[in-house]
């Protein structure tokens, strides 16, 4: 069971190289790219941009052993976050099961990922 959250993630095609590069020093490409189930579109926004997205996650930071996945992106993310030239190149959205639980990270606010809050009648 555990806490599930569904997330999203763009990266611009000028990182998709880094972020490639990036996962063969983490040993988890496959986990990313087939065992855990990541829905990715490699032509996000009709541009050659790549989005990820999956909406039952267990997204759990820091528990690298068990999530190495989870590891590997928030991994990425800090090393963008790190430089100047690439902190606008990618955009991650997460919603956990609790209405407050809204996590945003990435300065690519172009690539449209965004919360939306709408209140549904009936089921």
């Amino acid at each position: 069971m555990g806490y599930r959250s569904e997330i999203a993630i763009a990266i611009h095609k000028d990182v998709i190289g880094e972020f490639l590069t990036f996962l063969k020093t983490t040993k988890v490409m496959h986990e990313i790219f087939g065992q855990y189930g990541f829905t990715l579109d490699k032509d996000f926004q009709g541009k050659g941009h790549w989005l990820f997205t999956e909406s039952q996650i267990k997204w759990y930071t820091m528990m690298e052993e068990h999530y190495p996945e989870v590891d590997a992106f928030d991994k990425f993310f800090d090393l963008m976050d790190e430089d100047e030239k690439t902190e606008d190149k990618y955009r991650f959205v997460r919603i956990g099961e609790e209405n407050e639980d809204i996590e945003e990270r990435g300065g690519w606010y172009d690539s449209d990922l965004h919360v939306l809050r709408k209140i549904a009648v009936g089921w």
